[in-house]
C-alpha cells in the first residue's frame, strides 16, 4: 500500500517554502506518494508564471481561494483528502494550518505542521490561532532550525516535536566556473559582484544592501535575483543614491547555480527569516556569506567563512562586506563540505518520510 502524503501551502509562487516543497516531491522514495495543494490560484497560472512547476503538474492541485476566509475552501480540501486517499496532511504555515485541520478535524488523518519562521507569531491574533490550531496531540510541529524552535517556545508555550533542518540538493548546488557563469548572465566580467536573493519585500532589507553599496568602491557592484512589490521603491532608492549603475537587476532567475557561481560573496541583510534556502544553496556553491543575525541564519552559517551583523545598519553591513570578499579561495571547499554535511536535501527528505510514517 502506498504511503500518501499532500503537502499544503498557500501558494505556488517562486519562493523558499515553495522550492522546499517541490524537493519533497522530487526526492521522495518509492512507495511514499507525495502530492501538494495550493489554497490559492489555478494551475494554468502557476505554471505559467513558474515553468518549474511544470514536471509536477500531475502531482499538483490548486484550490483557487477567494480573498477571506473560505469555508468553501475547506469542503474542497477535504474532497481532495477523500479523493487522494490521503493518509498524512503536511502543512506550511498560519493558512495552511487552519485549512488542513479544518479540513480532518473529526478524520483519523495525520497532520505534520513546518514552522518555517517565527515572527508572524508576534502579532498577538495569530499568535491565539496558531495556540488552538496546535493544541491537538494529532499535529506534529516540526522547526526548521534550532533558533526557530526556540522562538517557537517562547512565543507559544510548546516545544517542538521536532527539528528537520531545510535541506538542498548538493549534487547540483556545488561550485563551478565563476566566467562561465557571468557570461550566461550577461554579468560584467571585471567587476566585484556581490549577490543577493530572494523575493524584494521590505523583511528580505534590499535596501539596507542598497545603501551599504554607497559605502563600496565604484568596482563592487550589487546583483539581485529575484522579484516582488518592492522592486519600483528599491530602484527608487538606487536611484536617489546614484548607484544604479552599479545595480544588476536580474529578477526571476531559473539558473541559481549559474547565479552563486557567478557571485564573489553573498549577503543576506534580511530584517526576518527563518532559514532560508539561498543560504544553503550559495555556500554549497563554495561563497561566503554576510548575513544578519535574525531567524535560523546563525543555526547554519559556516564557522570558517560565515559573517554576522546586526539588521538595519548599513554602514556595519558594508564594512562586514569589505572584510567578507578578504577570504580566499581555499574558503569555498569548506563552504560546500559544512553544507553537503548539514543540509542536504536526501537527509531532509527521509526525516520527513520516517516521521509520516
Amino acid at each position: 500500500m502506498d504511503h500518501v502524503t499532500l503537502q499544503v501551502v498557500q501558494h505556488l509562487h517562486p519562493g523558499g517554502i515553495e522550492h522546499l516543497v517541490l524537493n519533497l516531491l522530487r526526492f521522495s522514495s518509492p512507495g511514499y506518494k507525495q502530492y501538494v495543494v495550493a489554497l490559492e490560484g489555478n494551475k494554468v497560472d502557476a505554471i505559467k508564471a513558474w515553468p518549474e512547476l511544470l514536471p509536477f503538474k500531475d502531482q499538483l492541485f490548486f484550490l483557487n481561494k477567494p480573498t477571506g476566509k473560505s469555508f468553501t475552501t475547506v469542503i474542497k480540501l477535504r474532497h481532495l483528502i477523500r479523493k487522494l486517499k490521503v493518509k498524512v496532511v503536511h502543512s506550511h504555515h498560519i493558512g495552511p494550518l487552519l485549512y488542513s485541520r479544518l479540513a480532518t478535524i473529526t478524520t483519523s488523518i495525520r497532520h505534520i505542521q513546518t514552522e518555517h519562521d517565527s515572527w508572524h507569531l508576534q502579532n498577538a491574533k495569530q499568535r491565539r490561532l496558531t495556540k488552538w490550531l496546535l493544541s491537538s496531540n494529532k499535529v506534529q510541529l516540526v522547526a526548521d532550525a534550532p533558533r526557530v524552535a526556540l522562538q517557537l517556545e517562547r512565543m507559544l508555550g510548546r516545544p517542538a516535536d521536532h527539528i528537520i533542518l531545510n535541506g538542498i540538493d548538493t549534487n547540483y548546488f556545488s561550485p563551478g566556473h565563476q566566467l562561465f557563469s557571468r557570461q550566461h548572465l550577461c554579468l560584467p566580467l571585471d567587476k566585484i559582484l556581490i549577490g543577493c536573493a530572494g523575493r524584494l519585500v521590505k523583511e528580505k532589507g534590499l535596501d539596507i544592501a542598497i545603501m551599504a553599496l554607497t559605502q563600496l568602491p565604484n568596482d563592487h557592484h550589487l546583483v539581485i535575483a529575484g522579484q516582488g512589490p518592492e522592486e519600483s521603491a528599491l530602484k527608487q532608492l538606487a536611484s536617489q543614491y546614484q548607484v544604479s549603475h552599479r545595480i544588476h537587476w536580474l529578477g526571476y532567475c531559473s539558473k541559481m547555480r549559474n547565479f552563486y557561481r557567478a557571485i564573489d560573496l553573498f549577503c543576506m541583510p534580511s530584517r526576518q527569516e527563518g532559514l532560508p534556502l539561498a543560504l544553503l544553496e550559495a555556500q554549497a556553491c563554495g561563497k561566503s556569506v554576510v548575513a544578519t543575525k535574525v531567524g535560523g541564519i546563525p543555526d547554519l552559517l559556516c564557522p570558517l567563512s560565515g559573517i554576522l551583523v546586526e539588521s538595519d545598519l548599513p554602514q556595519l553591513f558594508a564594512n562586514a562586506l569589505i572584510e567578507g570578499l578578504k577570504h580566499n579561495k581555499e574558503v569555498s571547499i569548506h563552504n560546500a563540505r559544512f553544507v553537503r554535511d548539514c543540509a542536504d536535501v536526501r537527509t531532509m527528505t527521509t526525516r520527513y518520510e520516517s516521521l509520516a510514517f
